[in-house]
């Protein structure tokens, strides 16, 4: 099971397998369109990637990965983390340091991560985003409306088992051909492709309780299952998760449309944490194909 360092909400890992069973064998090349950090594309057996999302700083993200060994980003993160006086376990053991239950390595960083966060906001270097990552609060990409990351500390460090799955992760993004577009899930030219195009979707979901889904509304699912269903139509295959049911709400525009097409039910519960308290949601999610 392939994870990724970057923490993106509503990442696949926990349920890829059960994704991959659904893919045809027979396919050649994968279009996500909200792809994250591309979980089901980098743990498939599909060689030609092309990987679309709104968020320019996860294709940011991805392209540093791609673009550089694993070796390398790990030795520009041991740099930083050297240069602002950050925490590093990994080297000098945790012995070292006295964690609160509820606190971890948060008291220790705090001060030298709010410094990294500061001036990534001013530089907006890729090096120090991933540093972020790694240090910030359950290692979410989140920005506010001024464009600036705004993740509180952490608990843990750049302990062994992320420097794995950087590896892991950078060593799957290099086994494949991938090609990149920060756009619009809307724009015609993603869809401009012959027909052993198979498109995957794993948009925000509508029902559900986050700060990544709250830019997503009826309007915007509506406009998501018309385009399907025109994929369907010019005779493309596609495979979308999405929640029928959360936190008693239900999305009643998906259940009616996704009638008319195969629906597989997953079993996940979604583990909600904050500071405070986690909370474990049921939730009902469902893939849904047209083949």
């Amino acid at each position: 099971m392939l994870y990724s360092p970057i923490n993106y909400q509503g990442n696949k890992s926990r349920i890829a397998n059960e994704l991959l069973k659904l893919i045809p064998d027979d396919v050649s090349e994968i279009h996500e369109i909200f792809c994250g950090s591309a979980i089901i594309s980098f743990s498939s057996n599909i060689e030609n990637v092309y990987l679309n999302d709104i968020n320019f700083y996860i294709i940011q993200l991805l392209k540093y990965f791609q673009e550089n060994s694993a070796e390398q980003i790990i030795k520009n993160t041991d740099s930083i983390i050297s240069m602002y006086g950050l925490t590093n376990t990994y080297y000098e053991g945790k012995s070292k340091y006295i964690e609160n239950k509820h606190e971890g390595l948060s008291k220790y960083n705090k001060e030298a991560f709010n410094k990294l966060k500061h001036d990534y906001n001013i530089d907006k270097s890729i090096e120090k985003l991933f540093v972020l990552i790694i240090y910030g609060f359950n290692h979410y990409l989140r920005f506010n409306n001024a464009d600036e990351f705004n993740v509180p500390v952490g608990k843990i460090d750049f302990v062994k088992t992320l420097r794995q799955k950087t590896v892991e992760y950078c060593n799957a993004i290099h086994s494949k051909n991938i090609y990149f577009t920060n756009l619009d899930f809307k724009e015609k030219k993603l869809y401009e492709y012959d027909k052993k195009a198979f498109f995957y979707f794993d948009p925000p979901y509508l029902i559900t309780m986050t700060t990544y889904n709250n830019m997503w509304n009826d309007n915007d699912e509506k406009q998501l299952l018309n385009k399907l269903d025109e994929l369907n139509e010019q005779g493309y295959r596609f495979m979308l998760s999405n929640v029928i049911k959360s936190n008693g709400k239900e999305n009643l525009l998906l259940k009616k449309w996704m009638s008319k097409y195969n629906v597989h039910y997953v079993n996940r519960q979604y583990l909600n944490s904050s500071y405070q308290k986690k909370n474990i949601t049921k939730a009902i999610e469902v893939v849904i194909t047209n083949y």
